[in-house]
């Protein structure tokens, strides 16, 4: 049977309840939750949600803007998770507590390993010059060749179990799959070529609001700053692998690069758009991978507020919140 949200929400309260007052001894009649977080006068506890715990560290982060200086303890139930968020605080500076819930205890968790930097596999024969042929960007994240026009894929090479390294069409999984059923006897460059303009087309200043011009806006975002890095201080920018592979196209997900500024500092950026809680987490996971020397967080101008710059400047490395003009603002 499942649960409606408000009464899932009171059953994950008194569960928070329960583990806050066997870790400090204070009855659990004498503590409110507030869904998954409750502060008990001196510290921030938050439980993470058992459907999306990834995300749990980001929107800690978040919500202690408002409990100041507050020590914060984040529990888990999921052992991966933990452990990926204790690598990730290390980065934070004060660390958050992480514990995984063991019972009605709470137990420590050691840090998961720091993914480390690997070799990109070399692209497969003729898909860069297909790619380049209609004018869409190739380039490989997390070990996948993929084609981007202004941020959003349209191209993929795909390892398939029966067909091996093949090349699909299309924006998203769906997308793809259907087109090797509509287009199989069309030439792979015509395919790419239509779906690269029907993106092209509506990846441009004053498009409004049409899900190709507002998917994965803070990897246009990227893409924009990579041309011309000056608006954040750079004189040169690549494209870095995020820290975690995104699920989807719809969810938003921090977009890294990596550059120089004028004094030769290597310098990590972080594009976001929106209030992202993952903006935290994930620049904290790359500021362990990459070590830089300091980072810059490119937002939308009308996205730079206050709880967004106090949750950042949580991180270790020296970091500055800039606003950028984007491309689709305008016209």
């Amino acid at each position: 049977m499942t649960l409606d949200p408000e009464r899932r929400l009171s059953l994950r309260g008194a569960k928070l309840r329960a583990l806050i007052s066997d870790a400090i001894g204070e009855p659990a009649s004498d503590l409110e939750s507030d869904g998954n977080q409750c502060f008990d006068g001196t510290r921030l506890w938050v439980l993470a949600d058992e459907d999306d715990p990834e995300r749990a560290l980001g929107s800690a982060v978040f919500r202690s803007v408002r409990f100041g200086e507050a020590p914060m303890t984040v529990c888990f139930d999921d052992r991966e998770a933990a452990a990926e968020a204790t690598r990730r605080a290390a980065a934070l500076l004060p660390a958050p507590d992480i514990r995984r819930v063991d019972g009605r205890r709470l137990v420590e968790v050691a840090p998961a390993d720091t993914p480390s930097v690997v070799d990109p596999p070399g692209a497969p024969v003729g898909f860069e010059d297909l790619c380049r042929g209609v004018g869409v960007e190739p380039m490989v994240e997390h070990g996948i060749w993929r084609g981007e026009v202004a941020g959003l894929e349209v191209v993929r090479v795909v390892d398939d179990p029966e067909l091996g390294n093949h090349v699909q069409v299309g924006v998203g999984r769906f997308d793809r799959e259907a087109g090797m059923l509509l287009h199989a006897d069309q030439p792979q460059g015509e395919s790419l070529a239509a779906a690269a303009d029907l993106v092209r087309a509506h990846r441009r200043p004053g498009t409004g609001a049409h899900p190709l011009s507002t998917l994965c806006r803070e990897r246009w975002l990227r893409r924009d700053l990579c041309i011309d890095p000056s608006p954040v201080g750079l004189v040169d920018l690549e494209p870095v692998d995020p820290a975690d592979q995104r699920a989807n196209l719809r969810d938003p997900a921090p977009a890294p690069a990596l550059g120089t500024d004028s004094e030769g500092r290597r310098v990590l950026v972080v594009c976001s758009v929106g209030v992202d809680p993952q903006i935290v987490s994930a620049t904290a996971d790359l500021v362990l991978r990459e070590t830089p020397d300091r980072v810059v967080v490119a937002l939308p101008d009308r996205d730079i507020l206050a709880p967004v710059e106090q949750a950042l400047a949580r991180l270790r490395a020296p970091v500055n919140v800039v606003g950028v003009v984007c491309g689709w603002e305008g016209a």
